[in-house]
C-alpha cells in the first residue's frame, strides 16, 4: 500500500539493542514504514546501539519504560504505563503497534488511554493461559509465520482476527557476498583466508542447540582439521555455562568466539555455511533468511516455522533437532559447495528474493495497520487523538 494515508504509529522495544529477532524486526519494519511517510515513535526500555539507526530514519524515541505487568504489583505497573500513554496522546497516536504479545497489558492500557487502535504483532507463541479475554481489546493480530498463526487459532482466537504477514529482510540489509567479499570480511575479522568456515550466531545456549553443534564439530574437525567454526554470542555478557564448558574441551585452533555484534554481515560474508541447530519451536528463524540472502546455505533444525523457510529444494538443509551426527554429516557435505555446486550461492539468494519480498511484507503490514486505524475511527464512541 505505497499510497496509504500517512499514519501516526507507536511501537515499543525492550531495548535499543540486537538482543534477538524481535528487536531487529521491529527496527527494520519501523524504518520501512517511516520510509513510506508514516510517523513513528518507539517507546523503549534499555538504551543501546540501535538508537542511531532509529534516529537516522527520523523515528522518535522515548524511554526508558517498563513494559511488564504482574498482578501482584498491578498498581505500580499501571502507574508506570501512564507515562508512555501521555506520550502517545501528545504524538496523536492512531495505532499502537505492539511487537511483544507478553506486553499486551501495556499495549491495551496505552491504546485505551490514548484513544488509539491496538495491533499486536505475534512473534512468539501464546504466553497466557487465558488468551481470549486478554485479546479482547486488540483490534487485529499479525502472525509472522503459519506456525505462529496456527498456535493462536488452536487457542481459540477467531481466524478473521489474525493476518499472516511472513517476516522478510530489507534487500540491502544482508547483501550477497561472493569470493571477494569473503576475502575482505576474513581480513577484517582476522580469519584465515582459505579455511572452510561454518558460522553460528545469536544466543549460544542449550536451547539453541549449541551443545549439539559442538559435539558435531568435534566429529567434523577430526575429519576436516582445516575447517573453522566461528561463533558470535549475543549472550556474551552472561555466557551459557554448559556451552562454555564444552568450548573449553574443544581444540582452540578449531573455533573462534566473538562477542555480540550489531552488524553480522561481515561474519556472514566470511562464512561458507551457516548453522542454526536450535531445539526451540522457532516462530520464524530469521537467521535462516539472513544466511540465504547473503548466498550461503543454512543447515537448520526441522522445528517450528523453520521448514516454512527451507522448503522445496532448500529442504535438504534440514536436520532432525538434537541429532549431532546428522548435523556433522550435513555440514561436512557443504564445506566445499563452491567447488561442488558453484551455483548454490545464487540459488540461495534467488530463493529469498522470490519467496520473502520485503516490499510485499511491508504492503501487508501497512494494510493491516491502516485497516485497524480506519475501523477504530468508525467505532461508536471513538475518541480521536488530540
Amino acid at each position: 500500500m505505497p499510497d496509504a494515508e500517512p499514519m501516526r504509529l507507536l511501537a515499543h522495544s525492550v531495548a535499543l539493542a540486537p538482543l534477538g529477532g524481535v528487536e531487529i524486526c521491529t527496527l527494520q519494519d519501523a524504518i520501512g514504514l517511516a520510509g513510506r511517510g508514516h510517523s513513528l515513535g518507539v517507546a523503549h526500555g534499555a538504551d543501546g546501539p540501535l538508537r542511531a539507526a532509529y534516529e537516522a530514519a527520523g523515528i522518535d524515541l522515548d524511554g526508558p519504560h517498563r513494559f511488564g505487568f504482574d498482578p501482584r504489583t498491578a498498581l505500580r505497573d499501571v502507574r508506570a504505563f501512564s507515562r508512555p500513554a501521555r506520550w502517545a496522546r501528545q504524538r496523536a497516536t492512531e495505532v499502537v503497534w505492539l511487537n511483544r504479545v507478553e506486553h499486551l497489558p501495556w499495549g491495551q492500557a496505552v491504546a485505551r488511554w490514548s484513544g488509539a487502535a491496538l495491533v499486536c504483532h505475534l512473534h512468539a507463541p501464546p504466553p497466557f493461559r487465558w488468551l481470549r479475554p486478554l485479546a479482547a481489546g486488540v483490534d487485529h493480530l499479525v502472525a509472522i509465520s503459519g506456525s505462529v498463526r496456527d498456535a493462536y487459532l488452536d487457542r481459540g482466537v477467531d481466524p478473521a482476527r489474525v493476518t499472516l504477514v511472513p517476516n522478510a529482510l530489507p534487500p540491502r540489509a544482508y547483501p550477497r557476498g561472493d569470493v571477494a567479499e569473503r576475502a575482505a570480511a576474513r581480513a577484517q575479522l582476522g580469519l584465515p583466508p582459505d579455511a572452510p568456515v561454518v558460522l553460528c550466531y545469536g544466543h549460544l545456549s542449550r536451547a539453541k542447540g549449541v551443545p549439539e553443534l559442538l559435539r558435531a564439530w568435534t566429529q567434523l574437525a577430526s575429519r576436516r582439521p582445516d575447517a573453522l567454526l566461528v561463533l558470535v554470542d549475543s549472550l556474551s555478557a552472561e555466557p551459557d555455562p554448559v556451552v562454555a564448558a564444552q568450548l573449553a574441551q574443544l581444540d582452540p585452533r578449531s573455533y573462534r568466539l566473538f562477542p555480540m555484534a550489531t552488524d553480522v554481515v561481515p561474519f556472514l560474508h566470511a562464512a561458507d555455511v551457516v548453522a542454526f541447530p536450535t531445539l526451540l519451536p522457532e516462530t520464524f528463524g530469521r537467521v535462516v533468511l539472513e544466511g540465504l540472502a547473503t548466498g550461503r546455505p543454512v543447515v537448520a533444525s526441522r522445528v517450528g516455522a523453520v521448514p516454512e523457510l527451507l522448503s522445496g529444494p532448500m529442504a535438504r538443509f534440514l536436520v532432525p533437532p538434537g541429532d549431532a551426527d546428522r548435523l556433522a554429516v550435513t555440514l561436512a557435505g557443504l564445506l566445499d559447495w563452491r567447488r561442488d555446486e558453484p551455483g548454490l550461492g545464487a540459488e540461495c539468494v534467488a530463493w529469498v528474493e522470490r519467496h520473502w519480498s520485503f516490499p510485499a511484507h511491508l504492503d501487508l503490514l501497512e494494510g493491516v495497520l491502516a485497516t485497524a486505524r480506519d475501523a477504530h475511527r468508525r467505532r461508536p464512541g471513538h475518541r480521536a487523538p488530540a
